[in-house]
């Protein structure tokens, strides 16, 4: 038996198995035990035909296997030691491949769904599962769909029948041979995977009439799981593009990346209204709607990369069945809970559904829900604008990021705002003499803190300042002071919680400043976790104020003699040579040309740092006349100085661009605090017996 047909059988029998499952399950109904303990069952058979599946390719790629067309064109060049890592990512580094790891991550979730259902028999956490398999026959079917097929067999003419040599140059794209497409794509694909589970439970408890917190219970660790993953995957894939597509960014709005970004929005809403079903029983509808239109976001990712509708540098081939499998199952999803809902409405009404206060607890998660969903929906409509009919609003038109960023800046700044008041107000509101007794000590550390922000908005950002041409000067101003004094408000107050509860709780126990501050860390995670994510956003808001409003670029010109140099912004580039080198393929190399322009990077006469940004010409690229950049960095504690070399012009002279970003590491050390505290609020609690 070959390779393909071998594949697409354990693909057929995965999907036999997810379909006798959701069978057993709905023959089970209310008392058939036993019967819904085989779908139990048959979900492990489903995550097992999968896994073989996936080792399959796998191995196909580290053992360089022709076989299979998926392989022939998503291999990697490089060679060596490490090389196995980058035949690894092959798997999901194309259309085919990355739709079956993604299979793959979700039978994995399905499968400890099936564990902990298996263990005290529960209808609701049964019908869960069932609705989590027909997620994953969906998937299954979308693979044998002939583009999205990879176990489809190599076509003659690609591989030499005697000697099994490749007679094409065709391969992973040189930029996705780098550390992040190890890393970047399986994060995403966990956290879209993972955020299945909360939609499942949630079209779960709506068919069996249980309303209750039992299935947000169940499903919101593995929410806060999924979107934490979601946030690490884009994260790093912000760091690639920083330095890997020497753009001068870590961010374009490209559609993909826009739709990598809409659950991640709609989750911050939805593990926010987890919260409230469950310590409150409120916001069950929000909690329902949430769940479902957060799966759909994540379809929608996929939509856009898949069905050709909108034009991307990361979307794949058009495939008119892809748009209309995955269309159908985004609508589907999104009415079957919305009837749900409708259906259910008397049962999901709840007395903490709405607030009296608008300054209380409740008013603040509301407002959460409202500016996430809003924020994901204009960014949805803008980046599906293209494909809309010219009658619609901005149909037609292919929006440019400068209008993203003029939605997205003050939003943003906004909610950072709500989010702030939040952890110090109270459910109800409460008395203004109290509340003003919990915010007393914040607005002082934050209008301290927001000071200082400012301080840093005047000498190290404003000196940068370039007009754009569209937005008012005032208004960028405006915005930019009003970010910087919210982060200075954002980090003051989570800081102060942490200082009067580690106080309180030493005076209270007796114990040192250190015991208190370590319990509180360990034995309340969930609170301690929410308090670290929130200055963490702090952090980063500075950090996008900074090198996303602020960025000043030269163009700098080196001719190619010892001491040449020139000068910008305070700092000198030196030409000391132009390295050329030829990548050994023997030595683990690519063989690739590339070119180093070494460069002296100077500040009050004193060098700083030398910087060695290249340029490489792919071998298997070499036909197009495509080159690759790679850039370097100086980086300091309030900015960073990025330099992207873009080659030799007629004149023999190298020709550098040079980019200032403030604040630029303060977006990665934000980032860090956030997923540190996304961590904390997910670790697990011993459940009591």
């Amino acid at each position: 038996m070959d390779l393909g047909t071998l594949g697409n059988s354990l693909l057929a029998l995965a999907s036999i198995a997810a379909v006798a499952s959701i069978v057993a399950i709905a023959a089970g109904g209310k008392d058939g035990a036993n019967a819904r303990r085989v779908g139990g069952i048959l979900t492990f058979a489903v995550l097992g035909f999968t896994t073989l599946a996936t080792l399959l390719l796998a191995v196909a790629f580290l053992t360089e296997n022709w076989a299979l067309q998926y392989v022939v064109y998503n291999h990697p060049t490089l060679t060596g030691p490490t090389a196995w890592m980058y035949r690894l990512s092959g798997v999901w580094a194309g259309r085919e491949g990355s739709l079956l790891f993604w299979e793959w991550v979700l039978a994995i979730f399905a499968g400890f769904v099936a564990y902990k259902t298996l263990k005290v028999d529960d209808r609701l956490g049964s019908t869960g599962l069932a609705v989590l398999n027909f997620v994953q026959l969906f998937f299954l079917a979308a693979m044998f769909i002939d583009l999205n097929n990879p176990f489809k067999l190599t076509p003659p003419g690609l591989v030499d029948p005697n000697t099994g040599a490749l007679l094409t140059s065709a391969a992973m794209n040189p930029l996705l041979q780098t550390w992040a497409m190890i890393a970047h794509p399986p994060t995403l694909f966990i956290g879209y995977a993972g955020l299945a589970v909360p939609f499942a439970f949630a079209v779960a408890a709506l068919i069996v009439g249980d309303t209750s917190k039992r299935w947000v219970v169940f499903s919101d660790r593995i929410t806060v799981f999924s979107w934490l993953l979601l946030g690490i995957g884009i994260g790093l894939g912000s760091v690639w593009a920083y330095i890997e597509l020497a753009f001068g960014g870590y961010w374009a709005w490209d559609p993909v990346e826009n739709a990598s970004i809409l659950p991640w929005l709609t989750g911050v809403g939805l593990i926010h209204s987890m919260t409230v079903y469950r310590r409150r029983g409120g916001f069950r509808a929000w909690t329902f709607m949430l769940a479902a239109i957060t799966f759909v976001y994540v379809l929608l990712g996929t939509f856009i990369t898949r069905s050709g509708i909108v034009q991307s540098v990361h979307a794949f081939q058009e495939d008119p069945l892809s748009f209309w499998l995955f269309l159908t199952m985004m609508v589907g999803s999104l009415a079957v809970v919305a009837i749900g809902v409708a259906i259910r409405w008397k049962d999901l009404q709840s007395e903490h559904d709405g607030f009296e206060r608008i300054i209380s607890k409740e008013g603040s998660y509301y407002f959460n829900n409202v500016i996430m969903l809003i924020a994901a929906t204009l960014i949805a409509y803008m980046t599906l604008a293209p494909a809309f009919p010219s009658w619609m609003p901005l149909g037609g038109q292919s929006i440019k990021p400068p209008a993203y960023d003029a939605l997205a800046r003050p939003i943003g700044i906004f909610y950072i705002m709500v989010m702030t008041a939040c952890p110090i107000l109270a459910w109800g509101g409460g008395d203004w003499k109290k509340l003003w007794e919990r915010a007393r000590m914040p607005i002082i550390g934050g209008t301290v803190l927001g000071a200082l922000f400012v301080a840093l908005y005047v000498f190290v950002m404003l000196p940068f300042y370039t007009p754009d041409g569209t937005t008012p000067d005032w208004w960028h101003h405006f915005l930019a002071i009003a970010g910087v004094v919210t982060a200075g408000y954002a980090i003051a107050l989570p800081t102060w919680l942490f200082i009067d509860g580690t106080r309180k709780r030493a005076a209270s126990t007796g114990t040192s400043i250190g015991s208190a501050f370590g319990w509180i860390l360990t034995k309340a995670r969930t609170q301690s976790g929410g308090y670290i994510t929130h200055l963490g956003m702090g952090v980063i808001l500075i950090g996008l104020v900074g090198s996303t409003m602020f960025v000043r670029t030269h163009q700098v010109v080196l001719p190619q003699q010892p001491g040449a140099s020139q000068s910008a912004e305070g700092y000198t580039f030196t030409f000391v040579d132009l390295e050329e080198t030829q990548e050994n393929v023997r030595e683990g190399g690519s063989g690739d040309t590339v070119y180093t322009l070494v460069t002296d990077v100077s500040k009050n006469g004193k060098s700083v740092q030398i910087a060695r940004p290249q340029i490489r010409f792919p071998q298997q690229l070499a036909a197009q006349n495509q080159t690759t950049q790679h850039v370097a960095l100086v980086i300091e504690p309030f900015k960073d100085v990025f330099l992207s070399f873009s080659g030799i012009d007629q004149a023999g002279n190298g020709n550098l661009t040079v980019k200032f970003f403030p604040m630029q590491s303060w977006v990665w050390l934000g980032f860090v605090i956030t997923i540190l505290g996304s961590g904390l609020a997910m670790w697990p609690k011993r459940q009591a017996a």
